[in-house]
């Protein structure tokens, strides 16, 4: 079977790429996906080292495995506190009338979730002591929230720029 042909100002179809053009285009969807993973872990890992610098007073950790032990909990404590959060969240929407309620509410929960999330990452990660678990929980939605603000920020301020050049 040939490929298609196609007009040199339209974009190839993954059926017009001949069979190195594929393999080419798979590789590289391979490395941009491992890139991105390999940031998301590192942003990760900076950012328990940075709870657990800033709370070293709190904490006590039997070593650095239980540092990388926590960065590995946090996708599966986020989600068991999504879980929890989730029929919350469900009667909120439900419940106010506005968007702008709406809005408030479901960053208020969000926050709540996040949380709840680090309060079970500091409760299930073995070899990890933390006196008054609530206060690097809170300093972690702290975080989380002042950086979800500046990325907001940047975009609205991206978005301005692009529409008045």
């Amino acid at each position: 079977m040939h490929p298609q042909r196609q007009r040199p100002d339209e974009e190839p179809t993954w059926a017009s790429l001949p069979p190195r053009g594929k393999a080419l285009a798979a590789v590289g969807m391979a490395g941009l996906s491992l890139g991105v993973l390999a940031l998301v872990a590192a942003a990760v890992l900076a950012g328990v080292l940075t709870i657990g610098y800033l709370s070293r007073n709190l904490i006590e950790a039997d070593g650095t495995g239980p540092l990388i032990w926590a960065a590995l909990l946090l996708l599966p404590c986020g989600l068991l506190a999504g879980a929890f959060a989730y029929p919350v969240r469900l009667a909120l929407r439900l419940a106010l009338p506005s968007p702008k309620a709406k809005h408030r509410a479901e960053m208020a929960l969000s926050a709540a979730t996040t949380f709840l999330a680090t309060l079970f990452v500091e409760a299930f990660t073995p070899g990890l002591h933390v006196q008054h678990p609530w206060l690097p929980a809170l300093l972690t939605t702290l975080l989380i929230a002042l950086t979800n603000l500046a990325i907001n920020h940047l975009e609205a301020r991206l978005h301005r720029s692009h529409n008045h050049p």
